[in-house]
């Protein structure tokens, strides 16, 4: 299988720190991740550099990925929750990328191993590979 995991991605508009925070209390665990926009390689502007741009939580056989929305790409209904996959090689990726494209939209183009698409029944996906 060249397919390794299928991870839900949650969007929030502003609050993400506090729910993943939340999550951690209901679920027991640990978060893993917490990266603000600062420490990103995106660039946003200066009000936005607090808020959060990836971070994940983990318990038992429960993982959660999270940021907040990014400027220009506010949260509004239909978009609060992606599918995140990672895959084994970079060729089953991009593979699978071009596939959920077809009829969909391109919203990021694969870039530094990363690319998301929203598929023709508008469901979004997130796509990596391990490195």
């Amino acid at each position: 299988m060249k397919m390794k995991a299928l991870v839900p991605y949650l969007v929030f508009p502003g609050n993400c720190k506090e729910a993943m925070k939340f999550y951690k209390n209901v679920f027991g665990g640990e978060i893993r991740i917490m990266m603000t926009f600062e420490e990103s390689p995106i660039n946003v502007p200066d009000d936005s550099g607090s808020r959060i741009f990836n971070s994940e939580m983990v318990a038992e056989n429960i993982t959660l990925k999270a940021s907040d929305d990014m400027p220009g790409y506010e949260v509004e209904s239909g978009n609060t929750i992606s599918l995140y996959v990672t895959f084994i090689d970079v060729e089953t990726k991009i593979e699978k990328f071009n596939k959920l494209s077809e009829g969909g939209k391109v919203q990021f183009p694969i870039e530094d191993n990363f690319g998301m698409v929203k598929d023709k029944y508008g469901i979004q996906w997130m796509v990596v590979h391990e490195e």
